[in-house]
């Protein structure tokens, strides 16, 4: 189970699916898109296929664009970066021929997301306390911290591709130093024995040290 998506990274920075896209890993691309309202076609492309459902981005044109639902395999819900999940869509503007392409951070996402788990003491493979992250009653916390963790470590590898490039260097510092005020900040609730209840609170730059 993933916690943090692509759309975790765009509601804190859409630019980096613009100016770090290079090192996310393409889905798919194409030059038909057609926006009305909140719905995006596009007859070449095959979403489902593409594996492109709620949670990814998609860049229509230069702007970063939530997936809200993938409603068949040429069309999708979309819409401009919201709050939360519970707001309307927010249409980014209609369009045809556009061009359209969908980049994920998720191999970057599953890396820092196991660090930080880790980190936490979240092991299912634990001999004594296996635990996964259905143990974690505040999830959005550790979305958040991981979500700028991974921002962070995009703009880094973006700017060390094009190390001419001030505003990358400058963006990765930025968010490098978010992430570490987040995570000092960030603690875990966890409910140990799936009774919904909470039993302890972990924090990730915290280490507990156990005889044995």
């Amino acid at each position: 189970m993933v916690l943090t998506t692509d759309r975790d990274l765009l509601i804190h920075e859409p630019s980096v699916f613009v100016d770090a896209s290079s090192i996310a890993t393409s889905l798919l691309s194409a030059a038909d898109g057609l926006v009305s309202g909140t719905r995006l076609t596009s007859a070449s492309s095959d979403f489902q296929a593409a594996g492109i459902d709620a949670g990814h981005v998609i860049v229509i044109g230069s702007q970063a664009t939530e997936v809200v639902a993938r409603v068949d395999p040429t069309n999708l819900d979309v819409s401009l970066p919201r709050a939360s999940l519970a707001e309307a869509k927010i249409p980014p503007g209609d369009g045809s021929t556009l061009a359209i392409d969908v980049r994920t951070f998720g191999r970057m996402i599953a890396e820092v997301e196991a660090w930080m788990l880790g980190a936490l003491g979240i092991d299912p493979a634990d001999p004594l306390l296996p635990l996964d992250e259905t143990a974690i009653l505040n999830p959005q916390d550790i979305r958040e911290a991981v979500a700028l963790r991974t921002i962070a470590q995009a703009f880094a590898a973006a700017s060390a591709l094009a190390p001419t490039d001030a505003s990358l260097a400058d963006r990765a510092s930025l968010y490098s130093q978010r992430a570490a005020d987040v995570r000092r900040q960030t603690r875990a609730v966890l409910d140990l024995d799936a009774d919904g209840i909470a039993d302890a609170i972990r924090h990730i730059d915290v280490v507990s040290l156990q005889r044995r």
